[in-house]
């Protein structure tokens, strides 16, 4: 299994001249996200080219807009875009993470990172301005001054698809139905 590698801002500076410290307990907390002033459409596309693909099951956030998207990166992680209204002029927040996949049994309980700078990557690529969002201080980032180096490591057992284990468990039952009903022997 491979790990992921990745950096989160650590050590920030903000449009109103604070600095500000996400301490590595706080990562998980979710508290950045990327604003774009574009059309919904226009960023679903953008998602769209760069291989993401709708999600129909997800736990949804608050101010979500319609389903997230997912994409494939090496096994068996993927990474996983919401995008969410911000009831701000037309502004939309951009939130992402890289967590195993959802096509794994292990995508249940597994470990999950929010991630910025993959998604910056994305919109600079299209040439998309944007701008960081912090959502605990209210105000925008001006200034990373230093990251966290994150390591999210595979599950120490091979990821299990979900539909290898469900034709299992039903081959099973089927074996088990069989035995009541004195068919097999």
């Amino acid at each position: 299994m491979s790990e992921f590698l990745t950096k989160y801002p650590k050590r920030i500076s903000f449009v109103k001249g604070l600095v500000g410290l996400i301490r590595h307990e706080e990562i998980e907390l979710d508290q950045l996200s990327i604003t774009v002033k574009l059309k919904k459409d226009e960023i679903i596309r953008t998602l769209i080219s760069e291989g993401f693909s709708r999600v129909k099951f997800e736990n949804r956030k608050a101010a979500q807009i319609g389903n997230g998207f997912a994409k494939k990166l090496m096994r068996p992680w993927e990474m996983h875009v919401r995008l969410l209204d911000m009831h701000q002029h037309g502004l939309i927040a951009i939130q992402a993470e890289v967590e195993i996949s959802r096509r794994y049994i292990q995508h249940i309980r597994s470990v999950r990172v929010p991630v910025i700078y993959e998604l910056e990557s994305i919109l600079n690529k299209h040439k998309i301005e944007y701008r960081i969002w912090n959502e605990k201080v209210r105000d925008y980032i001006s200034n990373i001054i230093d990251n966290h180096h994150i390591q999210l490591r595979a599950p120490a057992l091979p990821a299990i698809p979900w539909k290898v284990m469900a034709c299992v468990c039903a081959a099973i039952a089927l074996v088990d139905a069989l035995k009541f009903t004195y068919i097999l022997h």
